[in-house]
Order: C-alpha cells, then sequence, then structure tokens
C-alpha cells in the first residue's frame, strides 16, 4: 500500500502503468467499498472479456445494470489523459505552498495549458466543503474581512483607493486559534451579510476577534464573548486579553501572496475555487512542537518552544480529496469553459 509520494519521479517510480494508477485510485475512491456511482447499490461484477476495458463493473441491481468504472460521475469522468498525470497534477497543487499556474502544471506535465486549466479547477472542485464535514469553527476564532486583487496600494507617485473605496471583490475570512479556517466571497461587508455566514461557520460558545469594524460588535452578540484591537490606533495586539487577529490576517496575507506571485488575476466567477484550494492546505496541516536549547554567556542553559505546522502527507490528503469525487462531475462547454452537469 502506498503511503507517501515525495516527488514526481517517485510518482513515476510507484505507479510504472495505468494499471497501478488505476488501483490507486479505486482504493482511494472506493475506500469503503466499490459502490454503483449511479444508484449507489454496492453489488456490481467486473466486466470481463477481450473486449472489455480493464477497470470496468457492471451493477448488479436489474433496475440499474448500468456500467461504471472509478472515474464515472468524477471530475476525472470520460478522460482520455494518463491517470498518473491527474495524480501528478492533485500532487503539484497540494504541495506548492501558494498553489501552481496553469501554465507551468501544462511544462510540468507535457500537456497544454487549457487541459491543466481544466484540471485544477476539477480539483478545486473537489476540495469544496459543500457538505460541511470539517464542521463549525470553536473556541476562539478571529474574523477579518479582506479585498483582493486591484492595482498595488504602494507605488511611488500614485495613489490608490483601498478597501471600501474600491470595487476590488471582498473575502470574509474566520480562523479558529487551533488551526482550522473558512473563507468565502461576498458582496459586501454590512451586518445583514456577515452575520448569518459567521452564524453558520462559527459555534454559539466560541469568542469572536476582530478589528474595529463597526459591524462585529453587532454580530458578537450571537457568541459567547468578543474581543477587539484598534488598528487605527496603532493597536495590533492586547497581551492582557490575548486579543489579535495575526492569524486571520496571514489567511488573507496568502491569497493576496498567491494572486501577486501565481496566478496574477482572480475573476469572480472562478475566486471562490481558489479560496477553497488555499483553504485546503491550511486546513491540512498538523502542529510540531520544536524545542531549542540556548546557552547564555554566563553559562546558564534555557529552552525555548515553538510550534511549526506542517503539511499532512500528500498520500493522506490524496484520499481525503478521492473519497469526495463521486458526484462532482466537471465537463467542458461548447466555448471551452466549465460546467457542472
Amino acid at each position: 500500500m502506498i503511503t507517501e509520494f515525495k516527488s514526481l519521479q517517485d510518482i513515476a517510480k510507484k505507479l510504472p502503468t495505468q494499471r497501478h494508477a488505476r488501483l490507486f485510485l479505486e482504493s482511494a475512491i472506493w475506500a469503503g467499498g466499490r459502490f454503483c456511482p449511479h444508484c449507489g447499490s454496492l453489488r456490481s461484477g467486473a466486466i470481463r472479456g477481450a473486449s472489455a476495458r480493464p477497470g470496468l463493473f457492471q451493477c448488479a441491481e436489474r433496475e440499474c445494470r448500468r456500467q461504471f468504472s472509478v472515474t464515472t460521475k468524477t471530475p476525472l469522468h470520460a478522460t482520455k489523459l494518463d491517470l498518473r498525470v491527474w495524480i501528478s497534477a492533485i500532487f503539484l497543487v497540494l504541495t506548492s505552498s501558494k498553489g501552481i499556474s496553469s501554465v507551468v502544471m501544462a511544462r510540468l506535465l507535457g500537456i497544454n495549458q487549457k487541459t491543466a486549466w481544466k484540471i485544477g479547477h476539477a480539483i478545486r472542485e473537489l476540495m469544496d466543503d459543500r457538505d460541511g464535514l470539517a464542521g463549525r469553527l470553536a473556541g476562539i476564532v478571529e474574523v477579518d474581512e479582506a479585498y483582493v486583487g486591484g492595482k498595488p496600494k504602494r507605488r511611488r507617485g500614485v495613489k490608490n483607493k483601498r478597501g471600501r473605496g474600491t470595487s476590488k471583490p471582498a473575502i470574509l475570512v474566520a480562523v479558529s486559534r487551533n488551526g482550522q479556517a473558512r473563507a468565502t466571497l461576498v458582496p459586501d461587508t454590512k451586518t445583514r451579510t456577515l452575520e448569518p455566514i459567521l452564524r453558520g461557520w462559527i459555534e454559539p460558545g466560541a469568542t469572536l476577534v476582530s478589528d474595529g469594524n463597526s459591524v462585529y460588535p453587532r454580530i458578537a452578540a450571537a457568541f459567547a464573548g468578543h474581543l477587539a484591537v484598534q488598528h487605527n490606533a496603532q493597536q495590533y495586539s492586547c497581551p492582557r486579553t490575548g486579543a489579535h487577529i495575526n492569524t486571520a490576517e496571514a489567511v488573507n496575507s496568502i491569497v493576496k501572496r498567491a494572486v501577486i506571485g501565481v496566478y496574477h488575476r482572480l475573476d469572480r466567477k472562478h475566486m471562490q475555487r481558489y479560496l477553497d484550494e488555499i483553504l485546503w492546505r491550511w486546513n491540512h496541516r498538523a502542529p510540531e512542537t520544536k524545542i531549542t536549547m540556548r546557552r547564555s554567556k554566563s553559562g546558564l542553559t534555557t529552552s525555548r518552544e515553538t510550534t511549526l505546522w506542517k503539511p499532512l502527507p500528500v498520500v493522506d490528503q490524496m484520499r481525503g480529496l478521492l473519497c469526495m469525487a463521486v458526484g462532482r462531475e466537471l465537463r467542458r462547454t461548447p466555448q471551452w469553459g466549465l460546467r457542472w452537469p
């Protein structure tokens, strides 16, 4: 059983043929046992014969009797690509700290840019937590809003509008101090827009931490407590109460760095999918404690404890992605766009 992929070369070594790649996908997508993607039945049989395609099955239910494979009704549905290309693409997306552009992915995988663009969105489709499996945020939860894209804030001799004074897309971010985060594209940052979203994300017993935005005290009435820092008064943390939104701003900075360094421009139509990708990498990390010993000039030895957040093993992330693949078809439109049947 494959437990980890370390590089593209490692994937090629551990999955030398299309058959090995198909078996890997079957073990991930059908982790709880093979089932029919058309009716959900657990009763099916392999289709055998000289002309039968490898990996083809038929449902045993009399009302169904339809044929299927491991890619049926998934984002890989009807793909003509080698399945190892798909696995390599997932590896690149999961291991790239700020994401990977379709141009670079195409060059690394030996496919054209349009195909790489479609594969990237198919992977982001798997990262959408539409079923709410991640649960609600609890404990101390930091919230913040950010405006993505547009011209740079600071350029010599040029003054650009910031935040609410622009037409930039707005995103809302909520991050629990235990490491889990949520983010979504919002039409505006008014109370009536943000309140139902935050109520759906956060447990009522949580403590909300925000900046000085006037909408948050009204929203915080639905939660156990509220702490705030006043950025306009140059207050960025309060040691007495432990209030700060540095974690939420860290998520915002990753989004902005992905735009500046990788994608350059995010269309509103697809921005939520890029947010899902960034959040997937953020949420699939585990804390690791590192103790550093220091010795002073006087000979006194002290220890310093640091918490590092490291990504989970890539194969574990792949299995978590692929187990939700059935029912998330992604197809091309006649104009070479995307559609979701």
